[in-house]
């Protein structure tokens, strides 16, 4: 791949990751997921084939090197014309890398065929699980059904050559079978064990508390230190990703972005991905779409934010993103994640 960093480059925006939210919806009631905790704001629908067509035509796929299907408020998989999407876009450009994070439930057989078929050794999906069987799982991931997920999982090894993560939480009634679900992963074909060190704790967000005690949260080990979650990533399999040039895009970006400020943004390199919500609204982050009280979310759902409404060459050339960029510590979002003092490699080139 020769692609020049001014090609995938508009108003300070990377164009060669985008996290896209497909759906809102989602069969699980996982209780510290937005959909949960603040649902009076919550839209629940999805993004279908049209829109892709429309906003990710082959030209403009060129320069896109990643999509990554995971949602602030719900899973791709409930999305209508998930598998036509993806179809569309491997079609399109079979070297293009997507990342489907999923909890793997409700669906059948035949739908995760028809989905495997499309993907390959470029691709991943990411099954979010934080249990070893019913029982566990849905301590945390209320609503799963372990049953279609190990067909789920099944069907995807014996259908595809796509990298299979399996993505836990470490949460108290888990951390000590870690290494059971390390073990199961192994047994049903995983490449990748990833776990994940939460921020989402009483020990620093009070309203998790329950006179005084938030039953999920792990020993301190188990949880992140700063204001972003960490992670360990174990590799299970020698099978890897087939690389597409996405890596040493993001390593220059890396190199090369300002460091002479306070805040160094990740959406000037894209790691993160760039953010369409499920009902077509950009942002420069997925944690800026995050619908908290904390965050300025709404900011950005107006008609020149929409992507139904305007073209994302329209809305990355707008001049109002010079502002944005000369204002980034008015965003609370913005001091807190991408803070000088948390920029390193890992910081900036993982997802």
């Amino acid at each position: 791949m020769n692609v020049s960093i001014g090609q995938i480059m508009q108003s300070n925006f990377p164009t060669w990751h985008w996290h896209i939210e497909s759906s809102s919806i989602c069969s699980l009631r996982c209780p510290r997921c937005p959909r949960a905790e603040i649902p009076d704001t919550l839209v629940q629908t999805s993004l279908g084939l049209d829109f892709f067509k429309k906003n990710f035509n082959p030209q403009f796929l060129q320069d896109v090197w990643q999509i990554s299907f995971c949602g602030d408020d719900g899973d791709p998989i409930y999305g209508k014309e998930f598998i036509e999407v993806v179809e569309y876009l491997k079609t399109t450009k079979p070297n293009l890398s997507l990342r489907i994070v999923t909890n793997g439930s409700h669906r059948n057989e035949v739908w995760w065929k028809k989905l495997s078929i499309n993907l390959n050794q470029y691709d991943e999906i990411h099954f979010s699980l934080d249990g070893w069987n019913q029982s566990s799982n849905e301590q945390y991931r209320v609503n799963s059904d372990w049953d279609s997920i190990e067909t789920a999982v099944q069907t995807v090894r014996e259908n595809s050559k796509v990298i299979m993560t399996w993505a836990a939480i470490a949460f108290k009634f888990n951390q000590y079978d870690i290494m059971t679900m390390k073990d199961l992963a192994v047994k049903w074909g995983f490449d990748i064990f990833q776990l994940t060190n939460s921020t989402k704790f009483g020990s620093k967000y009070s309203n998790y508390n329950i006179d005084g005690v938030d039953k999920l949260e792990p020993t301190a080990q188990y949880i992140a230190k700063g204001h972003r979650f960490s992670r360990q990533i174990i590799n299970l399999t020698n099978r890897k990703l087939l690389d597409n040039g996405k890596n040493l895009i993001n390593t220059e970006l890396y190199t090369n972005v300002n460091r002479d400020s306070d805040i160094i943004p990740l959406c000037k390199i894209g790691n993160k991905g760039l953010y369409i919500s499920s009902d077509g609204y950009f942002y420069p982050c997925c944690w800026m779409a995050n619908r908290y009280n904390h965050t300025r979310w709404q900011e950005f759902r107006k008609p020149q934010y929409n992507l139904n409404i305007r073209t994302i060459d329209d809305i990355l050339g707008d001049d109002m993103w010079n502002n944005f960029f000369n204002n980034l510590t008015n965003y609370d979002e913005c001091k807190n994640k991408c803070c000088s003092s948390n920029f390193n490699k890992g910081h900036a080139t993982s997802w």
